[in-house]
């Protein structure tokens, strides 16, 4: 989903809505209408970054892969969120929905 930054104004300010996404302190916002992401892009005041989905990561972010040594931990981005799993475990995993993962990291 793209993400779009609001770089602010020449005067410093960084927050602002617009078309009902609300930008504050430069961070990203999701945008998935077209006809808004299209707006954005074509001015100067905001960045609009294509993310690519990451094969086998759905809307969760989580994601098992190995580490080292036959060890597989999961992962949300670049944060750990679970530790101890063996190729079976993590093969599992990543076969799950994206509602059983976040079940599976409740625990």
């Amino acid at each position: 989903m793209p993400e779009v930054r609001y770089l602010g104004e020449p005067d410093g300010t960084r927050d602002t809505t617009q078309y009902g996404y609300v930008f504050e302190d430069g961070k990203p916002v999701d945008v998935t209408d077209a006809q808004h992401l299209a707006k954005f892009r074509g001015n100067r005041f905001f960045e609009v970054n294509e993310k690519a989905p990451q094969e086998g990561v759905g809307s969760s972010g989580l994601k098992a892969i190995h580490i080292a040594g036959g060890r597989f931990v999961i992962k949300r981005g670049d944060d750990v969120i679970k530790q101890g799993l063996n190729k079976a475990d993590a093969d599992a995993f990543n076969a799950l929905s994206d509602e059983d993962k976040v079940e599976y990291v409740k625990d």
